[in-house]
């Protein structure tokens, strides 16, 4: 199976990142869009992930704007995107001329039944290739998206981060009938702890790669424990990936999306469990198997 990653390189998209490359998935390429960061902020740090990785994956910027080309998320990920560390944009690696929808198009094209598209972000892109191209709804072979929101016990759904920054997009990629969607949510992505010790520790690792996770760290511990109350890293971005790597870690049940701007402009996920269906939600996971696969991968 090919992969092709959409990513809005924070520090969880980082760690995602490294968690794909380091347990060998197949991939193809990396799609920007605006999300935890603007375009312009991702485009340096898929930069910056790559070197520490030593890979050479080709990279593709997004065309479209949404809401995160006009705010930041320096509260959850640091003022360029990766937590305390600023790293200088001096990087001699190029992105292809070819436009992420386009490039989303011709893999689909050219893989068919054998692409996985990975959202790590808002699903700009995504989207964008839709309206563009609607054939590649037959020929994408599974979409995995990190977002939306799904807790049966909430008085009001959660304003999930992805989605609200482009809910058009949302919607059109929700309602496209792919044979496969997968949703990984806001939820599990606040119980998909690392302990925060062994994190920081990753600082000391003899492993680059980890002593560079390590350093991104700090800012979204930080962050989780003053937003969710919760002591280690969050980990949305991680156990989406994880999912694919290792099928048990997750649990998904068929469902029914539907997306809805409230009276305050902000967009709201209704997500009900049903019998059949080709968009599947994440209900549980098995913590003990995702920090396994993260400790096998950062030491």
């Amino acid at each position: 199976m090919k992969y092709l990653i959409d990513s809005d390189p924070g520090i969880d998209d980082a760690f995602a990142i490294m968690l794909a490359v380091k347990n060998n998935l197949d991939i193809i390429g990396f799609t920007l869009a605006s999300g935890n960061i603007p375009l312009v902020k991702s485009k340096k740090n898929i930069k910056v992930i790559q070197d520490f990785l030593g890979t050479n994956i080709k990279m593709y910027n997004g065309t479209k704007e949404n809401k995160c080309d006009h705010i930041t998320a320096e509260y959850a990920h640091g003022k360029d995107g990766l937590g305390y560390a600023v790293f200088p944009d001096n990087s001699k690696r190029k992105f292809e001329k070819t436009k992420a929808e386009d490039f989303i198009i011709k893999s689909a094209k050219k893989y068919k039944d054998n692409l996985t598209v990975i959202c790590l972000g808002p699903l700009t892109n995504l989207a964008t290739a839709i309206k563009k191209d609607k054939r590649i709804i037959k020929m994408i072979k599974h979409v995995i998206i990190m977002g939306a929101t799904y807790d049966p016990e909430a008085k009001e759904p959660y304003i999930e981060f992805n989605v609200n920054v482009d809910p058009e997009a949302a919607r059109t990629v929700f309602e496209a009938p792919f044979e496969d969607i997968k949703i990984v949510t806001h939820e599990l992505g606040v119980k998909s702890i690392i302990e925060k010790d062994y994190v920081l520790n990753l600082r000391n690792s003899e492993d680059l790669v980890s002593r560079f996770a390590g350093a991104i760290s700090q800012k979204y511990i930080d962050f989780f424990e003053e937003r969710y109350g919760v002591i280690g890293l969050g980990s949305p971005d991680p156990v989406t990936i994880a999912c694919v790597l290792d099928e048990d870690i997750v649990k998904f049940e068929p469902c029914n999306i539907k997306i809805v701007t409230n009276k305050n402009n902000n967009t709201e996920c209704h997500v009900t469990l049903t019998e059949e269906s080709n968009i599947k939600v994440s209900t549980d996971m098995d913590l003990d198997k995702f920090r396994k696969l993260f400790k096998e991968t950062f030491k």
